[in-house]
């Protein structure tokens, strides 16, 4: 009987000792390795971003992997030399102890692949974590970096602490709370009004894109796994395409409501700060840290103009109404007109006023472009005077995010500030018709 127990218990304890590619050795090599051994930066000429190229030899012609053989295999070798010229990775601390007796393990028992589809991209084999709860009440307010406004106008979502929250535009209510969500939330979209669009993730670390439906928050879908935060997101005014650009340099295109991958892209050489579709959907303008904003053809991803007379990072970018001319604004106060072909207009630089970042633009007419700043001031340009129309507002604090919004002849002006208050301005008007600190329980 003893023997019996022991033969069917024996599996099980094998069973449970072996390793997970997935869950235990992917995300290893993505932390430690993935950076150098990408699209775009495939040092020796080896990549590793897929379970597929990883198999795959680079320069020195050494299969990567020897199932069964560790001392055999050109990954496990590289990274377990005590040679500091060979080690991996270059430049960096040799990997612990542990993570590299569990490489060894894995390869020596086989090297077994817990992989439906080998050309899919690493980080997206690897088994979503529980994320943390956020808070039940905040202990003290959190920056607004993200604002949406439902389509029908009534229900503002806004960025939390691995949260979205949902605030009722009429009275500044909290109406719901959606949990599982990025611990950084950098851009939001709604896709349809039963669709919302959350992205941002861990700076150096993780970019995430999510489609949730907030009635049902478990109806959600990850459509990005990124090396990096994602910054920027928008979906265009016909509601076919979603876009988002950030600190991987990469700019990525979905079709709705599908999420399928139209394109992907590496337009800028440094990360992608803001994004605008244009008022036709055609076009997607991109800003960057690199210096540099682009026209980029939304249906095929191609550049169609880049801009190069900013002399510092720029930040933010807006169409006019025409879908004709851009404007973009850097981190030195300047906003920038040009035109489909990258050329600069006549007079084109616009000053606001003050050293202080151009944060988020808008045009409220085609003449009359709409900037908000990191001084806290929200402000109207006369583009043909080259001057300050108006200050629609003063805040104390940076005003990262700058929604508009129409409902018959009236404008409304939202805006989200660094000090966690949402506030919403009526033009004309010198108050805010309501404000509200975005922080559950604060």
């Amino acid at each position: 009987m003893l023997r019996t127990l022991l033969f069917l218990t024996l599996p099980a304890f094998a069973s449970a000792a072996e390793i997970s590619f997935s869950r235990q050795i992917a995300p290893v090599l993505i932390d430690q390795c993935v950076e150098c051994h990408r699209a775009g930066k495939a040092k020796g000429s080896y990549r590793l971003d897929t379970v597929e190229l990883m198999l795959k030899p680079g320069d020195s012609g050494s299969a990567p992997v020897v199932a069964g053989k560790p001392d055999e295999s050109e990954l496990y070798r590289l990274i377990a030399t005590h040679d500091e010229d060979d080690r991996m990775p270059k430049k960096a601390d040799a990997l612990p102890a542990k993570e590299t007796q569990l490489i060894r393990e894995w390869i020596a028992t086989g090297a077994k692949l817990d992989v439906a589809d080998k050309k899919a991209a690493l980080r997206a084999i690897v088994p979503e974590q529980e994320k943390p709860h956020a808070p039940e009440k905040y202990p003290r307010p959190l920056p607004v970096t993200a604002l949406a406004l439902k389509p029908a106008g009534s229900i503002l979502a806004c960025s939390g602490y691995f949260e979205t929250t949902l605030w009722d535009v009429a009275s500044g209510k909290l109406t719901a709370r959606i949990e599982g969500m990025p611990e950084r939330i950098l851009a939001l979209a709604w896709v349809t009004e039963n669709q919302l669009a959350v992205a941002g993730g861990v700076p150096g670390r993780s970019g995430e894109v999510w489609l949730v439906n907030p009635s049902q928050p478990k109806e959600r879908r990850r459509l990005v796994s990124a090396r990096d935060c994602v910054l920027a997101m928008v979906t265009s005014p016909d509601g076919k395409l979603l876009a988002c650009g950030g600190a991987d340099n990469q700019v990525r295109c979905f079709e709705l409501p599908s999420g399928k991958l139209k394109w992907q892209a590496e337009p800028h050489a440094d990360w992608i700060m803001g994004m605008a579709f244009s008022p036709d959907s055609q076009h997607i303008a991109t800003a960057s840290r690199d210096r540099t904003a682009k026209r980029i053809d939304a249906a095929k991803g191609e550049i169609e103009a880049t801009f190069t007379s900013h002399d510092c990072a720029v930040l933010s970018v807006a169409f006019s109404p025409d879908s004709k001319e851009i404007i973009s604004g850097d981190v030195e106060g300047s906003i920038r007109r040009w035109d489909r072909n990258g050329d600069a207009k006549k007079d084109s630089t616009l000053k606001p006023g003050g050293r202080t970042e151009m944060l988020a633009l808008a045009f409220l007419d085609a003449g009359t472009p709409l900037a908000a700043m990191g001084g806290g001031a929200v402000v109207s340009m006369d583009a043909k005077a080259r001057k300050t129309k108006d200050k629609i507002t003063l805040y104390g604090d940076r005003v990262n995010v700058l929604l508009l919004q129409r409902i018959d002849k009236l404008t409304r002006i939202i805006t989200g500030c660094h000090d966690g208050t949402v506030r919403i301005n009526e033009l004309g008007k010198a108050e805010p018709v309501l404000q509200f600190l975005a922080s559950p329980g604060w």
